[in-house]
């Protein structure tokens, strides 16, 4: 898909979190919108702020959501 291919070329060289922000903000998502996504209300903030790391769990989960490999998740 030509959207999944751009933002994979863009988001690629970021560290995950920057990743995550990068396409958050291209589909207009909040911090809330990230808790709700990986199943934990504060974990969207928490994973933005850098207190929790991207686990393989959740790796999945963003990657499956913004539709790129799940290694741009994985530090």
């Amino acid at each position: 898909m030509y959207e999944d291919d751009h933002h994979a070329i863009k988001a690629r060289g970021l560290a995950p979190v920057e990743a995550v922000k990068y396409l958050m903000e291209e589909r207009g998502m909040t911090a809330a919108d990230l808790g709700k996504l990986l199943g934990e209300r504060t974990l969207g903030s928490k994973i933005l702020r850098g207190e929790r790391k991207i686990g393989v769990k959740y790796a999945k989960a963003l990657a499956k959501k913004f539709g790129v490999d799940v290694s741009l998740f994985i530090a």
